[in-house]
């Protein structure tokens, strides 16, 4: 849980969890309760966290997007569910998500930052001693909420794609595999993208989209789950809709029924509940069946 103080709470005093019974999808939710949190001191206004392993220790670490101090907080772990004092590294303004790859295939985790105030994409390669070198800024749409990291031509080379809430697109940037990128594609998905998850949905094995989009703030209307199908080559067919709640926020991708197909999970804002779309296995979803979840649900992790 991250909160605007800007600290970050590990873990919380209490979680919702969805419990899965299969067959079908996410049954019951329990709370779940944990040993008393920690605090750990980010940059101000966090907007979001990653984990991986940036200095090679075998330790899970931590990075943080500050949206006011337009940097990004690493945290590296001790391995006794404690961190470092923050080190704190200069993105783009209004750093809003942050996500993780080896985008220069040296075997050393990099970072990649959407800032939404700058309508770009930061990408920060790591020395694989914790530490980064400064922020390449590659551009993208206008409004940038959410980056995600997958292959999407099939060249062993990471790519992006990140959805723009103020351009109502999906740019897809291609990697060169040497920590750049080409220059942004933009896809139409609808009004108020704001998530983007990676998955192959129909099983011929090229990387999928799926995004979640907001609609219009006020009535609600158009928000949905948008899938984009890959064709393999870094390009994708044009998007269809699949209803979830009201306000949809975020999305993530499993197998939540056991059947092998990859299913959505959507968190909507203003319903307060998770949406659960089953998928067929042919980039199309069953009907959403929603879940209670609690007040303004913005993220779902899987």
């Amino acid at each position: 849980m991250i909160r605007n103080s800007g600290w970050i709470l590990l873990p919380g005093a209490a979680v919702l969890l969805f419990l899965s019974a299969f067959p079908g999808a996410a049954s019951a939710q329990t709370r779940v309760s944990f040993v008393a949190r920690r605090d750990f001191t980010a940059g101000y206004d966090p907007m979001s966290v990653a984990v991986g392993d940036f200095n090679g220790d075998g330790v899970p670490d931590l990075v943080v997007a500050n949206r006011v101090f337009n940097n990004v907080s690493v945290l590296l772990g001790n391995g006794d569910g404690t961190f470092q004092a923050a080190q704190p590294i200069s993105a783009g303004t209004r750093p809003i998500f942050v996500a993780i790859g080896d985008f220069n295939g040296d075997g050393k985790l990099d970072l990649v930052v959407a800032n939404e105030g700058s309508n770009n994409v930061s990408v920060l390669l790591g020395n694989g001693q914790g530490a980064f070198q400064a922020a390449q800024n590659f551009a993208a749409g206008t409004n940038p909420q959410s980056v995600a990291v997958g292959d999407f031509n099939g060249d062993g080379k990471l790519d992006l794609a990140v959805a723009n809430e103020g351009s109502g697109d999906v740019s897809v940037l291609l990697g060169n595999g040497d920590g750049t990128f080409q220059t942004a594609v933009a896809l139409a998905t609808g009004t108020h993208p704001q998530s983007v998850a990676v998955g192959d949905f129909n099983g011929d094995g090229k990387l999928d989209l799926a995004v979640a989009k907001g609609g219009d703030l006020s009535s609600g209307a158009g928000g949905n789950v948008t899938v984009l199908l890959g064709n393999g080559d870094g390009t994708f067919q044009t998007a269809v809709a699949f209803a979830a709640d009201d306000i949809p926020q975020s999305v993530a991708v499993g197998d939540f029924n056991g059947d092998g197909k990859l299913d959505l999970a959507v968190a909507n804002l203003r319903s307060g509940d998770v949406s659960v779309l089953l998928g067929n296995g042919d980039g199309t979803f069953q009907a959403a069946v929603n879940y209670a979840a609690g007040g303004a649900p913005s993220s779902i992790v899987v």
